[in-house]
């Protein structure tokens, strides 16, 4: 018997979330804790809040724990470029004193992530998400085959202006590449000091607008407890910080932002909408240590209900 019509199987992925997975190691005043870091670790939330499909582009060393490994595969990420290359992952050492002062270094760094680490799948996502840890994490030749896709293309800043010294101490360093990178992208995130670092001027706007003069059509700029800024060509949209119900760790927050925010905006194309989402993904995420315990859409929805209606 001849079926009426045949399905095809298609592998898609809504987002697709480049740059290094980090062997984390924290230390405190009193302990020590390793923990599982970098932005592709926080891609988790994608598949939480049901993203059609989510993976990673990523290398890691040898010495990458299986037990991380099988917590980012357990989440439901595409793992396809996850890539074990070389003796070393990506190390960051934390170190707070007892006033919260934070000493940051990396021991060491795992290889660069280069077009060739790329499938098609990854190239088919709708969403393509850079988010380096260090200057020389990412092949530009990777930013400029996500263009000629027809993904959104995304980036974060924070890896360009780090620089990483002979002691392994970071510290911010100008951005060398900066109009070549930021000409590729559609979206662009930073932190409000990064923004600063990256174009020097007299205020916030003037920087943003500068920024969008280089090509991406959206700039988030984070700003902690004060919330967030988001920048088009014609419009400037404040975002409220939105209330947790613990402050535990700050860390990922800044990812959970940006991946809570492009997932949205392309599902809406409402911009404050959008950074609502974002804002209410980053209050789950303070609540815990880690990139483990990742809210439900429901969850999100539920949460920013309040601010909606505000």
């Amino acid at each position: 018997m001849t079926p009426l019509c045949t399905w095809v199987v298609m592998h898609f992925m809504e987002i697709v979330v480049v740059g290094h997975l980090s062997r984390d190691l924290i230390i405190m005043p009193d302990t020590a804790k390793e923990a599982l870091g970098g932005s592709t670790a926080y891609a988790m939330l994608a598949p939480a809040i049901g993203a059609f499909g989510a993976g990673i582009v990523t290398k890691v060393g040898a010495d990458f724990e299986k037990s991380y490994h099988d917590i980012l595969k357990s989440s439901g990420l595409d793992l396809s470029g996850f890539i074990v290359e070389g003796p070393k992952s990506t190390r960051f050492v934390n170190k707070y004193d007892a006033s919260g002062a934070r000493v940051q270094y990396v021991e060491s760094v795992a290889p660069s992530i280069r077009p060739e680490d790329f499938t098609e799948d990854h190239l088919d996502a709708n969403i393509i998400h850079f988010s380096p840890l260090t200057c020389n994490e990412i092949d530009i030749e990777c930013i400029r085959e996500a263009r000629s896709s027809k993904a959104l293309t995304s980036l974060d800043v924070q890896g360009y202006i780090r620089s990483i010294g002979k002691d392994g101490i970071v510290t911010p360093k100008e951005w060398a590449t900066r109009d070549e990178v930021l000409e590729l992208v559609d979206v662009v995130k930073f932190h409000e000091h990064e923004l600063f670092t990256t174009i020097p001027s007299e205020s916030e706007l003037s920087a943003a607008s500068q920024v969008l003069n280089l090509g991406p059509r959206i700039v988030l700029v984070t700003h902690g407890q004060r919330g967030s800024v988001i920048y088009t060509r014609n419009s400037k949209v404040r975002i409220p910080m939105v209330l947790a119900r613990a402050q535990v760790d700050t860390t990922g927050c800044g990812d959970t932002y940006s991946i809570g925010f492009l997932l949205e905006y392309m599902r809406t194309g409402d911009v404050r909408r959008a950074g609502l989402f974002a804002a209410t993904c980053s209050s789950f995420n303070v609540e815990s240590i880690g990139p483990y315990d990742m809210p439900t859409r429901s969850m999100v929805e539920a949460r920013m209900r309040a601010y909606i209606q505000a």
